[in-house]
């Protein structure tokens, strides 16, 4: 008797990925197909891909699937409003700001030379008010929210991080 290989049953996501020395590229990533409430949360399950301890991810690129290490991944972003939303995923962006305790607008520069501009929302501990807590957890990417796109950022790639005056959102 053959031994039966178990899947889970996982959805498409379209991304932009890009690579450390590479240009971003259209993508698809693989999530679990889980009930979800919205974009948002579909933002959370990339992003706990990612924080997976294994070292590959399995990533559609063209017309096949590539096994790309995490650690060359330089950043990943979903867009805020797919070009084919679905109802099943309506923008909910007003809704994602009040889950979190504190925002903090940011410039990050990347070891590739780009800049990327938004909002890092926390929700650390009192005594841990500052981006820098934020930054300074135990995993290993760290999410950007700008109006248009969602940003997961590996943190090995970023240069820097300059905390932005309130001002008009980017």
């Amino acid at each position: 008797m053959l031994p039966v290989e178990l899947r889970l049953p996982t959805i498409v996501v379209p991304v932009r990925l890009a690579l450390v020395g590479h240009e971003a590229s259209g993508a698809e990533l693989f999530v679990p197909d889980i009930p979800r409430r919205g974009r948002t949360h579909l933002v959370d399950d990339v992003a706990q891909v990612l924080e997976d301890p294994t070292g590959f991810l399995p990533v559609k690129v063209g017309d096949g699937v590539r096994l790309l290490g995490k650690h060359a991944i330089c950043w990943i972003s979903i867009g805020v409003a797919a070009p084919d939303a679905s109802p099943d995923f309506p923008q909910e962006t007003s809704e994602v700001f009040t889950l979190y305790d504190r925002q903090h607008r940011v410039e990050i520069e990347l070891l590739a030379g780009m800049r990327l501009t938004g909002t890092i929302l926390s929700s650390t501990p009192a005594d841990r008010p500052r981006a820098i807590d934020h930054l300074n957890r135990a995993v290993h990417f760290v999410r950007l929210w700008t109006p248009e796109n969602h940003f997961v950022i590996n943190k090995t790639q970023i240069v820097g991080v300059t905390e932005l005056t309130e001002g008009p959102p980017s």
